[in-house]
Order: structure tokens, then C-alpha cells, then sequence
């Protein structure tokens, strides 16, 4: 990382100029690289919600079977069925 330079009251312009240059290039680099950062994080993000998702159905699925179980023993025991 460049330490900041101070310009002095007589600094020519194209040493101004050049320095406001060399900043723009380095806080565009510095966002090309949050970009890509935020990218992977985006790619993390999705397939930890896409494995969620799996957890939550096949919960949901067990929790319907289960329920359903019950039911049926409910039923037996009734002398429903």
C-alpha cells in the first residue's frame, strides 16, 4: 500500500496530475478486487442455501412421514382400520 504524498503550495501540475492518476489506478484496483471478493462470497452464499434447502425438504419429508406413522398407529389402535 503507497503512503499518502503531500503536495506543497509549488508542486507543478503534472506532478498534481500525476498523482491524482496513480490514485485513480489504485482505487480501481482496490475495486476489482472487493468485486471479486463479494463474487466468491455471492458463490459461497449460494451453495450453503442450496445445501439448506436439501436439509430443510428431506426434514420436512421425515416430519410428514412420521406424522403420517402416528396417524396409521392412532388408527390401528382406534380400530379404525
Amino acid at each position: 500500500m503507497a503512503h499518502a504524498y503531500r503536495l506543497e503550495d509549488g508542486e507543478p501540475m503534472e506532478t498534481r496530475i500525476a498523482l491524482l492518476e496513480q490514485t485513480c489506478s489504485t482505487i480501481c484496483q482496490t475495486l476489482i478486487r472487493l468485486e471479486n471478493k463479494i463474487d466468491k462470497l455471492d458463490h459461497k452464499m449460494d451453495a450453503g442455501f442450496s445445501q439448506l434447502n436439501g436439509r430443510i425438504w428431506a426434514n420436512f419429508y421425515w416430519g410428514i412421514s412420521g406424522f403420517a406413522g402416528v396417524l396409521g398407529l392412532l388408527a390401528h389402535v382406534m380400530k379404525w382400520i
